[in-house]
Formats: C-alpha cells, sequence, structure tokens
C-alpha cells in the first residue's frame, strides 16, 4: 500500500483540495473521509488507514476553511467532496465517511454509499452545543464569522439519496439532539442502519465551576498533535540539525 500527497483534485469553483491518498495494490473502490467542523485530513488518517487495509483506496481531505485548503469557508464545501468522489470513481463504487460537518455532508453526496459518524444533523441545536462550537469548534477555521457554520447548516439538506445504503453512528453518550437528529433521518432512509458506539465513552462527570476556566487549556493541549504550526516547526528544525 502507498501513501501519497494528491496534486491533481480541485473543486468544481476552481479551488485546490489538499488531499492524502492511502493507495492499496488492488483498490476494491473508493473512499472520501471527511472531517468535522473545526477538523483537518490529519486528523482523519487512522480510519483513512483501515478502509484502506481493507482494499478501499481513501482520500482524506481538507474541506474549504480547514487545514490546507486556500478557500475560506462558504456554501461549496460539498464542491470539495464532490471532487474527490468523482476522482475516485476511477477505482470503481464510491463511499463518503464523515464525522459531524463531515458527516453531513456524506449524507447529501452522490456516494454509493455512507457512512455518518455523529452527522450533525441536530433539529434543535442546544445553547450548551452552541456556546461549545463558538468557544471550542471554530479556532482553526477561516470563517466570516463565528456563527457562520450555523448559518450553512441550516440552510443544508439533510439527505440527497435516501434509498442507498447508509450507516449512521453515534456515540451512546453522544449528544442528545444529535442522536434524536440521527434517528429521525434514519425514519427517512429505506437502507438507513442506526449503530450505537459504546466504547470509550466518557462517563458523565461532575464538575465544579473552577474546571471552566482551565477548558480551553485542555482542549489546546489535545489539538496540538493536529496543529499545523507543530509540523512546520518541527520540519523546520530538523532541516537545521541535518
Amino acid at each position: 500500500m502507498r501513501f501519497l500527497r494528491v496534486t491533481d483534485l480541485r473543486s468544481a469553483d476552481n479551488h485546490d483540495i489538499p488531499s492524502y491518498l492511502f493507495l492499496p495494490e488492488t483498490p476494491r473502490g473508493g473512499a472520501a473521509v471527511v472531517h468535522g467542523y473545526g477538523g483537518c485530513k490529519e486528523q482523519m488518517l487512522g480510519i483513512s488507514a483501515r478502509l484502506a487495509e481493507e482494499g478501499w483506496a481513501t482520500v482524506a481531505l481538507d474541506l474549504r476553511g480547514h487545514g490546507e485548503h486556500p478557500a475560506p469557508l462558504d456554501e461549496g464545501l460539498l464542491q470539495d467532496l464532490e471532487a474527490v468522489l468523482t476522482w475516485l470513481r476511477r477505482y470503481g463504487r464510491v463511499v463518503a465517511v464523515g464525522h459531524s460537518l463531515g458527516g453531513r455532508l456524506a449524507l447529501i453526496s452522490s456516494a454509493d454509499l455512507v457512512i455518518a459518524i455523529s452527522p450533525a444533523v441536530a433539529s434543535r441545536p442546544s445553547e450548551e452545543g452552541r456556546q461549545m462550537l463558538l468557544a471550542f469548534g471554530s479556532t482553526t477555521v477561516r470563517s466570516p464569522s463565528p456563527t457562520y457554520i450555523l448559518e450553512l447548516l441550516q440552510r443544508m439538506e439533510e439527505v440527497k439519496e435516501p434509498t442507498r445504503p447508509v450507516l449512521l453512528l453515534h456515540g451512546d453518550q453522544d449528544i442528545l439532539t444529535l442522536i434524536e437528529g440521527i434517528r429521525r433521518v434514519a425514519g427517512d432512509l429505506s437502507q438507513g442502519t442506526v449503530a450505537p458506539v459504546t466504547t470509550f465513552q466518557h462517563p458523565e462527570t461532575p464538575l465544579t465551576p473552577a474546571i471552566l476556566p482551565y477548558l480551553h487549556r485542555w482542549f489546546n493541549h489535545v489539538d496540538l498533535k493536529f496543529n499545523p504550526e507543530v509540523s512546520q516547526r518541527a520540519i523546520a528544525w530538523l532541516k537545521e540539525k541535518t
């Protein structure tokens, strides 16, 4: 299996789409793996590698406004995914695999199969969820405003092709409004499967008010491994030392 950076992917509105490809020797089809809001392709390399081990030619991409994508966040998000799906069709049928925002895009994509991991289909976002999104979900996104993603989600369809096979995954301790939305969407699908994930779930834990000022530091620590500045500084240092 080869691991490559893809350099010939462009959206319909003419933006380069930064992507990595895991290419098995004999692909059984193609898989596009899409991160969530505030994410990047590097966060999806684990699941991408596992899909490739099963024979899928797998592309992990940066959506516009995220990672190395040159364009800011806008309504063309789906164009990025569709460009990757079109590119992957050289290997046969294609599956779109997405988390959160990526899961919502997968559901409205032209993919032959869909795996939506906790897709952003909540019909009534909570105020707590909105605050978490604004405080911790937008630090890495190039967006016109912190609330712009909420406007985009409100204008998106939820399902494009209700007759194709769809797997809907959510944590059994996931956000309640998301679980409600996922079950509602599943009801509109003739081949929809809902599967709760029960392992590696955070337990409900009483938190003291003193932890709130600490949360941003916790997330900064956890997210640092995906921060592009870390890679840039590490590579520059290695060039100096070798």
